[in-house]
């Protein structure tokens, strides 16, 4: 946060800043790194309702108000930490709302001079690895007929979107939220390529668009087009090309653009609707085209670049194996030998 961002009241000894609200602190960190619609943002808030409603309890407290900045310190980071994995939280969950924690003292005391991250020494709980889930071959032709069925029994715009979105998740491998962000400008007119999709780092990559995906993607272009004529009598390029590629027309307003942009539950239901037997999430798909380039091509540090990732290590969790696969290779091994 920069420093004009977060004021503690002009407090500079080490006193004044123990006893500024903490609610201050919070609403500072929330309005400027969690504000939104995205995945993240909504998570970090999640997070933090949840480390003050323990943190009332914790120090007596009967309303947030009273928390100062002196009631955030290590033992209650960790008695937080503690006490979500005696609830049943699940460590992958703890452990991001330990990094939510972790990040709002880092920035508080990159800003504030006499202030130390409460939450810098505590431990994230381990998560054991794992490969990540993703759909079989089966279960994608299932997904696919499902789709084609409810298109038979009602040939609408949003069945046509949505049915695009899922195939174009699995074609991608590209997030929700990208998805929901992508501007028509973004995809060149060949639709070979998607053009500066802003990843979770902040970074910018180019992705690509398969030759099979293409037909389905002028098809939904065409519905696209006889949809937005309902609100433009004439739609020009530069105007088409600031609007989003997956429009909604909840709410719209032919006068601002982002009027047209999905909601991020939107993107969540427009896949889960199209679920069989295996409930539907976005990242499941992205899980899925992940899986499938490294079994095809062998090579992690493509998958990597694909995914838009910013350390490869990051990807390795695609190679995980089960004990029974290790099991079998090494059966396999000593047989040759």
């Amino acid at each position: 946060m920069p420093s004009s961002e977060i004021n503690l009241g002009g407090a500079r000894s080490s006193s004044a800043i123990e006893n500024t609200p903490l609610v201050k602190v919070f609403d500072n960190y929330t309005h400027y790194y969690a504000a939104g619609e995205s995945h993240t943002a909504r998570a970090k808030r999640l997070d933090i309702q949840c480390f003050i409603k323990f943190l009332c309890s914790y120090r007596g407290c009967s309303k947030p108000e009273k928390l100062k900045i002196r009631d955030w310190d290590f033992s209650s980071v960790q008695r937080f930490i503690d006490e979500c994995l005696a609830e049943g939280q699940a460590p992958a969950t703890v452990t991001r709302r330990l990094a939510t924690l972790k990040h709002m003292g880092r920035t508080l005391a990159d800003k504030v001079a006499g202030f130390v991250n409460p939450a810098r020494e505590v431990k994230s709980p381990k998560v054991p690895a794992g490969k990540p889930k993703a759909l079989t071959k089966q279960e994608l032709r299932m997904v696919r007929s499902r789709a084609r069925e409810r298109r038979k029994k009602k040939q609408s715009f949003i069945r046509i979107r949505n049915a695009t979105i899922f195939e174009f998740l699995v074609d991608t491998g590209i997030r929700a939220d990208e998805v929901r962000m992508l501007k028509r400008s973004q995809v060149d007119d060949k639709l070979e390529w998607v053009k500066s999709v802003r990843t979770k780092g902040r970074r910018f990559r180019n992705v690509y668009i398969t030759t099979a995906l293409r037909p389905r993607l002028r098809e939904y272009l065409e519905a696209r087009e006889k949809e937005l004529k309902r609100y433009f009598a004439k739609l020009n390029k530069p105007k088409d090309g600031s609007l989003p590629f997956f429009i909604s027309n909840y709410g719209c307003k032919p006068d601002k653009p982002e009027s047209f942009m999905m909601g991020a539950k939107t993107i969540w239901r427009a896949i889960n609707e199209l679920s069989a037997d295996t409930k539907l999430h976005p990242h499941l798909l992205r899980h899925s085209y992940a899986l499938d380039l490294l079994k095809d091509s062998g090579d992690i540090r493509l998958v990597s670049q694909a995914l838009g990732h910013s350390d490869v290590k990051i990807t390795m969790r695609y190679t995980e194996r089960k004990d029974e696969e290790v099991a079998r290779a090494l059966e396999k091994a000593r047989r040759r030998g």
